[in-house]
């Protein structure tokens, strides 16, 4: 099966432009099931794999991204890139010049004048081609060694994304539920925005569904797919004729509203099919996704979580079949933004609110506490991209997410790079900066001159589990991708940017081999 994705992907790329070498350069091996990069994976009945994932949604891949050169018709070599003007410049002397004019937003408008040519954004849709992704995405999993559960967030590709995966042995729907997968919009599903009545309506379809998937309602990725095609032009009339125009659009503005499907009555269905889209389907919201080996686990219950700031987070109690006993699953993706006044509001909307995260997640740890040891013993697993690293502080200066989470789970796959407050912890003799779960910058196909050469640089990605009932054994180190990603510098790393052929997305996976601890 590898090899035939893995050919599917090359003729993808060929027939986007790109070079052979950059295509053999980006192929992952798969690893077998069982098998970890620089060793056996730890065995034994406790043994489990976990892969942590933002994958970037569909939707927002082509965000103007700055990547590496892949054409196989560039103007010289992989090296250097092209100007509007004709002429070439180093790879790296361009990265330099634009970390050089972060924060210069008249120096930057300047730089994309010259740098934003038509070469590089053709450059840019090859890396972000959304079926040579999905491939790779695919083969990403084959390479990690098929982890036993895997939590991704922004798949807006449900649908497709979980009947690729059940060809590896994946399971995302609870036993006894077998309904194909429907997006929710489809119907007009509403959440709390709409009122207590719409969110019990879509719980009791998500229960009834029984796909392990909560996606965003009313989404931004959402909004941008409409907004960008010919369905946002086509929407705003199909709404008039159908009696939902102020549902649908502003028309003060006249534009789509940021969630025109949003509890809209009588769903969506009809109205993207009067835009003619035939399959309304293919488009969705994104969400926060949780897959399982069958061979491994079988789900027994499922849960969504809401709190009056509209945050979610879905939750998996999965049993192994080897020795019965529970692993409670939680993922979820918070709130964007890096600045103190953000942590700040993750803080306070969706981590330590009475229905905040971190209160669910202490109760559950609790719960899987009590169950004992032996047979009946339980754990925990919290699996998000939480937009926060932890060294970062919220306004007060002492209070964080990765701290919050921490207290409330007990233990983080991170510990041996960072203490309970954040800190980093001493690595001599390393060289190397902290791990990182991000590297991207913000290049000149971007509309907004403003975040042209914005790093995102940090380790927001974790896994938190707690340590009555696991321990963990170790970082995957598997390939260009599967790995701990650590650089000798912010400059050093520049050179690695994501997304890449290797790596669809704008984040690095996490993945781990944790183990069932067998004593208090």
């Amino acid at each position: 099966l590898g090899h035939e994705l893995e050919a599917r992907r090359r003729r993808r790329l060929l027939e986007l432009g790109v070079a052979e070498a950059a295509i053999e350069a980006s192929r992952l091996a798969p690893t077998p099931r069982g098998e970890a990069g620089t060793g056996k994976r730890f065995k034994g009945s406790g043994a489990v794999r976990v892969m942590q994932f933002n994958v970037l949604a569909e939707a927002l891949a082509n965000d103007g991204f700055l990547v590496r050169p892949v054409l196989a018709e560039w103007p010289r070599d992989h090296d250097s890139t092209p100007t509007t003007d004709g002429f070439v410049v180093e790879f790296s002397d361009m990265l330099q010049e634009v970390m050089q004019a972060k924060g210069k937003e008249e120096t930057m408008a300047a730089l994309k004048v010259k740098y934003d040519v038509q070469v590089a954004r053709r450059n840019l849709e090859a890396v972000v081609d959304s079926e040579a992704r999905a491939l790779q995405l695919q083969l990403g999993v084959l390479s990690a060694g098929c982890p036993d559960i895997i939590v991704m967030q922004e798949v807006d590709t449900f649908g497709r994304l979980s009947v690729a995966l059940s060809e590896f042995g994946y399971a995302s729907q609870l036993p006894g539920k077998s309904a194909p997968y429907v997006p929710a919009h489809l119907s007009g599903q509403g959440d709390r925005r709409c009122g207590d009545a719409a969110e019990a309506a879509f719980l009791r379809h998500f229960q009834d569904s029984g796909h392990t998937f909560l996606p965003k309602l009313g989404s931004t990725a959402m909004s941008i797919r409409l907004r960008g095609s010919d369905l946002g032009k086509k929407l705003p009339d199909v709404a008039a004729a159908a009696g939902v125009a102020e549902h649908v659009y502003d028309k003060d503005s006249g534009k789509l509203k940021k969630a025109p499907f949003l509890g809209l009555p009588g769903g969506s269905d009809p109205l993207l099919r009067a835009c003619g889209l035939s399959d309304p389907a293919s488009i969705d919201d994104d969400g926060v996704a949780i897959f399982w080996r069958r061979d491994r686990f079988e789900a027994t219950s499922m849960q969504a979580h809401f709190n009056s700031e509209n945050f979610s987070a879905i939750g998996v109690r999965l049993k192994a079949r080897d020795s019965g006993r529970t692993i409670i699953v939680l993922g979820t993706h918070l709130g964007s933004g890096d600045t103190p006044k953000d942590e700040t509001s993750r803080l306070e909307k969706q981590v330590l609110k009475e229905e905040g995260l971190a209160a669910w997640a202490r109760s559950l740890r609790q719960e899987v506490v009590a169950m004992g040891a032996g047979e009946d013993r339980a754990a925990l697993l919290l699996v998000l991209d939480a937009n926060a690293h932890p060294q970062l502080r919220a306004l007060d200066g002492e209070s964080n997410v990765w701290g919050a989470l921490r207290d409330a789970v007990g233990a983080s796959v991170w510990d041996a790079y960072f203490d309970e407050r954040g800190s980093e912890r001493a690595a001599e003799g390393s060289g190397l900066d902290a791990p990182v779960t991000t590297n991207k910058l913000r290049g000149f196909a971007s509309d907004q001159v403003r975040k042209i050469g914005s790093h995102a640089y940090h380790a927001i990605d974790h896994i938190f589990f707690n340590p009555e009932g696991l321990e963990l054994r170790g970082h995957a180190e598997l390939g260009q991708v599967c790995r701990v990603q650590r650089y000798k510098s912010k400059e050093a790393a520049v050179q690695d940017m994501l997304p890449s052929l290797v790596n669809p997305s704008d984040h690095f996976p996490i993945v781990v081999d944790l183990q069932w601890r067998e004593s208090p």
